[in-house]
């Protein structure tokens, strides 16, 4: 009838209910509910007037569905469960160190793209990814990329070209 349907999982029944409830419970203290709209969000979330009644995981689910519109997170969704560090694409060395080694690396490498500038940064630095570089090892592979510029024409001030002296000697028959 053009109504939203909702998708529900099959009935399982639930597993550590005593954390369940005392989450639910957290959720009801933290969202400031007073007993008789607490017991209206039950009954009307999972068809249920107490949380001892809490029988399979979707009846959970959408308990914690209803107090998520309402405001709650827990503390699983601030992402403190897992202690493991999550792996970022930053860098380990300063901002700028690090604008200089790509600006560097796209002016004169004859690959250009990222996997080619880690493999570069892994064989001069000896570190498996950028983000354990620190600022002596960002300044080794600078070092590094200023030789390689000088050797393919560069300049690793202002990235332009160097004059050699066939370009002289062109530029200055251009001026005559």
């Amino acid at each position: 009838m053009g109504g939203d349907t909702v998708k529900r999982t099959p009935h399982v029944m639930i597993t550590n209910k005593r954390s369940k409830m005392s989450l639910i419970h957290i959720a009801k203290e933290r969202c400031g509910l007073d007993d008789a709209s607490y017991r209206a969000l039950l009954y009307g979330a999972a068809g249920i007037e107490s949380a001892r009644e809490l029988e399979w995981e979707d009846q959970f689910s959408a308990i914690m569905d209803a107090f998520g519109k309402l405001g709650f997170q827990s503390w699983k969704k601030e992402g403190k469960t897992n202690s493991r560090p999550r792996w970022t694409d930053e860098w380990g060395c300063h901002a700028a160190q690090r604008a200089k080694i790509e600006v560097m690396w796209k002016t004169c490498a004859r690959n250009k793209d990222e996997a080619a500038l880690r493999s570069f940064i892994r064989r001069i630095a000896h570190v498996d990814s950028p983000r354990f570089l620190n600022t002596f090892l960002a300044r080794k592979v600078i070092l590094a990329l200023e030789k390689m510029m000088i050797a393919e024409g560069y300049d690793p001030v202002s990235g332009g070209r160097l004059a050699t002296a066939g370009s002289l000697r062109n530029e200055a028959q251009k001026k005559l």
